[in-house]
């Protein structure tokens, strides 16, 4: 942070972006700040805090679930709405990141803004179909996130855009969700992989059932159907047949952090 000139700390979202895309300042707007804060590049000679922006709110909106950017992790863990939504998943998942002194101060909408493999929310929000509210220069848009993605470097979030707020969809609300961090020892940062498990339950039967993967990339992606890979083409039927399918029997072991090995099989399959 040698090269910072200046230090602005906006009280509205107007003014920030106001900032942000005058580019005399050469602005960069944090929140959090837990992981941007160190790897900031010499180029940034404005820190642009945003912690004094009306954008802390969680609500319910024409039924949806909707989660103001500067909202921290610890309160979302603590919130009624989002322990009662999906239940309890986007709570749990704030709660499965790092420490508390990280979780005081990381904020969702800085999570989803700048993509790292151990993320947490990036993968949850894919996974309930959420949508993020950015406010640029051309105005106000509401984006899915592999639209967010998609539209980099057009449109970089802290950058030439800021992220105001985070919609989860109504139709989510009762649906049965699990988030887990796999890895070989317990970790509240690092993990081989992240998973979202989601199903909907009409009567006895699965309606509809999705996983959302993470941590492989610092993006997260949908799980493919139908044994289809990322490419589209059909996967290998091995785990299907033969000897991966009898060692399925017995229950794959995994680890989730925080928990004790237990079989994929009875928890997740069922």
């Amino acid at each position: 942070m040698k090269n910072i000139k200046y230090y602005a700390r906006p009280s509205s979202v107007k003014d920030a972006l106001a900032l942000l895309l005058d580019r005399k300042y050469k602005a960069l707007a944090l929140a959090g700040g837990t992981l941007v804060a160190k790897t900031l590049p010499d180029s940034v000679e404005t820190y642009l805090d945003l912690k004094d922006l009306p954008l802390k709110g969680i609500k319910l909106q024409g039924g949806n679930l909707v989660i103001g950017a500067g909202a921290t992790f610890d309160e979302i863990d603590r919130d009624r709405l989002c322990r009662g939504w999906a239940g309890g998943i986007v709570s749990a998942a704030a709660a499965k990141c790092s420490s508390q002194l990280i979780r005081n101060m990381a904020t969702i909408g800085g999570n989803v803004a700048r993509p790292h493999s151990f993320n947490i929310f990036p993968v949850v929000l894919l996974g309930l179909d959420a949508r993020v509210r950015v406010q640029a220069k051309g105005g106000s848009r509401l984006l899915g996130l592999e639209e967010l993605y998609a539209a980099a470097p057009l449109l970089r979030p802290g950058s030439n855009c800021l992220i105001t707020e985070i919609v989860i969809p109504a139709a989510t609300k009762k649906w049965k969700c699990e988030f887990v961090k796999l890895a070989k020892t317990d970790s509240s940062w690092e993990s081989y992989v992240t998973l979202f498990f989601a199903a909907e339950r009409r009567g006895k039967a699965l309606s509809r059932a999705r996983v959302a993967v993470g941590a492989l990339s610092p993006r997260p992606f949908r799980a493919p159907r139908g044994g289809e890979g990322p490419a589209g083409r059909r996967g290998p039927r091995q785990g299907l047949r033969g000897r991966p399918r009898r060692r399925a029997r017995r229950g794959l072991r995994l680890r989730g952090v925080g928990q004790p090995a237990r079989p994929l099989r009875g928890r997740y399959l069922r």
